[in-house]
């Protein structure tokens, strides 16, 4: 179960960092790798950043306890759609080079904006974090010129399934509710992936990363930053995660929904 690591012909561009799937088809060589790991706990924001600089780090958690707002941001998020629809209720987006001469400013714009439908109370904070999340992405990858940031209340999983993302880097907060579930390569069925594919979460999870005990939880209020398959010094695909499974009452209803900050850094304009 070892971390795939593409070798790409000057034939082709398909992109370093695709399916296995993709990869046989475009005939691009597998080399085989365990190094990928998830640096868990970090302790602060420059040990995060620090260990990101790490090519063998593809995905990081800094546990920042309990958030002060805690009963605020749970009220707010109760009031969202019963179950949570998963789409983002604020959703702002830059090109990070028609901005280069002010950058700073076209980045607080941005963060102002998505906040702005928030309680009066809440805004600050996740106006601050948003900031942080976007300083920290465009500080580590400042060639990749595409910023996204967008707040969601997410009642079911959007992400259930084990896999890794094109973009090159999302860094995210999950203000209630549990956080996101992250594995080392090593713990990772790789061919899985893609056999896998049309099965229910509940049946490929298993497959996929067969030992439970190996998944990094992270945990409420924690920043999580994640190396996707464009990261620029990544070491075959980008790091292994999935949402993490919510619970549910006795007539299937969620008990606890999440209120997600998501900010995404990526070569090409994504769509929401």
């Amino acid at each position: 179960m070892a971390a795939l690591v593409f070798s790409r012909p000057a034939t082709t561009n398909v992109p370093i960092g695709t399916s296995l799937w993709h990869a046989r088809a475009a005939g691009i060589c597998v080399e085989i790798s365990e190094n990928g790991i998830v640096a868990n706990p970090i302790n602060s924001l420059n040990r995060l950043i620090s260990c990101s600089l790490n090519p063998t780090v593809k995905g990081l958690v800094w546990g920042r306890g309990q958030n002060p707002l805690k009963e605020e941001i749970k009220a707010f998020t109760d009031q969202c759609l019963p179950d949570g629809n998963g789409m983002p209720f604020a959703y702002e987006q830059i090109d990070l080079r028609s901005s280069l001469s002010n950058r700073v400013d076209s980045v607080n714009t941005l963060c102002s904006k998505l906040v702005s439908k928030l309680p009066s109370p809440l805004r600050s904070a996740l106006e601050a974090d948003a900031l942080m999340l976007c300083s920290t992405l465009t500080s580590l990858c400042p060639s990749s010129p595409w910023l996204t940031v967008q707040l969601e209340c997410v009642g079911h999983n959007n992400c259930s399934r084990w896999h890794q993302d094109m973009y090159v880097g999302r860094a995210l907060i999950s203000y209630t509710g549990p956080g996101t579930w992250l594995v080392d390569d090593s713990n990772v069925d790789f061919e899985m992936l893609d056999k896998t594919l049309g099965m229910t979460s509940e049946i490929s999870d298993r497959l996929i990363v067969p030992d439970r005990s190996k998944v990094h939880e992270a945990g409420t209020n924690s920043v999580c930053l994640l190396k996707g398959n464009s990261w620029m010094d990544i070491q075959g695909l980008g790091v292994t995660h999935k949402s993490p499974v919510v619970e549910r009452d006795g007539e299937g209803r969620v008990r606890e929904k999440r209120l997600v900050l998501k900010v995404d850094l990526s070569n090409t304009q994504p769509g929401i």
